[in-house]
């Protein structure tokens, strides 16, 4: 009885001095608030010192920041220097270049002139420019035109060429007093000759009636291989528009001839300026089965030697 009763209060006592659980985790926790506010306060008086430190050094860091920021930007100005010298050499050789060009059309110029000046050649000449704003489109038994607010009282005519600001957009074919019908270059039922600069050869621009035009009759064999790019013009071919207005240019080959792309756009045109020209007399110029009297000339140019030879 007195060992049994020795044992259970041995193990009383035992249990009776083991702490308990919430205790341990209590004590624990008091101990990592402590640790955080100690290292916190530290962390906030460290971070007052070097803030202080820097208000005091300040000064100190901006003066030798100044040959820094100088270096960094004398190297940064030392680039763009190289990159002004690279682009100045580029903009020399334009410009010699373009001197060259420069000189060069001076000279044909020139050359042109003295030319003109020798034979006198009898140009066709703009009249006078018209304005125009289109009030209606696809007007007529046409299925690309323009109805332009002018007519013959503004001094419009039929055949009057049609342009806008990149080149020729169509010609006139008929004028009332106040509106006139502009058939386009686009329309199925426009034929005008035209000239391809680069091979010499004159051809025939018709409208396919999908804002395009295209070249298949040529008046001879092309002077040259047709290529992508070249420049089309009005040939004066006819005396209906005059030679030389800007058309487009050839943007593909196709089997039976070239794709155009006009340079005028007729689509959302709203202004425009009807062109009139002024054609020689055609009663001055001889026709193809007239004779002209070369040998009557020359004896009357005899005639005028011998009379100032005397005189």
């Amino acid at each position: 009885m007195t060992a049994l009763f020795t044992k259970g209060g041995a193990s009383g006592l035992r249990e009776a001095e083991r702490p308990p659980a919430n205790l341990l985790f209590m004590l624990a926790l008091s101990l990592f608030l402590s640790i955080v506010s100690i290292y916190g306060a530290q962390a906030s008086v460290f971070e007052q010192a070097r803030m202080t430190l820097l208000d005091r050094f300040a000064p100190v860091l901006n003066v030798f920041s100044v040959p820094v920021r100088f270096v960094g930007n004398t190297f940064s100005s030392v680039g763009d220097v190289f990159t002004a010298m690279e682009e100045n050499e580029r903009l020399r050789e334009e410009n010699e270049q373009l001197r060259i060009w420069m000189h060069q059309s001076m000279a044909l110029e020139q050359r042109l002139a003295e030319y003109e000046a020798i034979l006198e050649p009898k140009t066709v000449e703009a009249k006078r420019y018209i304005p125009a704003q289109v009030i209606a489109e696809n007007g007529g038994p046409f299925s690309r035109a323009l109805v332009l607010s002018a007519g013959t009282k503004d001094g419009i005519r039929s055949g009057n060429a049609v342009v806008d600001g990149a080149g020729l957009i169509g010609h006139v074919v008929s004028a009332g007093k106040n509106a006139s019908r502009v058939l386009l270059l686009t329309d199925a039922n426009s034929h005008i000759p035209v000239y391809i600069e680069a091979v010499d050869t004159e051809g025939l621009l018709s409208g396919t009636a999908e804002r395009t035009a295209e070249i298949k009759q040529f008046a001879g064999r092309p002077k040259g291989a047709l290529e992508v790019g070249m420049r089309i013009v009005t040939s004066g071919t006819g005396g209906a528009l005059p030679r030389g207005l800007p058309v487009g240019e050839i943007v593909r080959l196709t089997e039976d001839g070239v794709e155009v792309g006009l340079y005028a756009s007729d689509q959302g045109a709203h202004l425009v300026r009807v062109v009139d020209y002024t054609f020689p007399d055609p009663s001055l110029i001889p026709d193809e089965g007239d004779e002209l009297d070369i040998e009557g000339a020359g004896e009357a140019a005899a005639a005028l030697e011998t009379a100032a030879a005397n005189g």
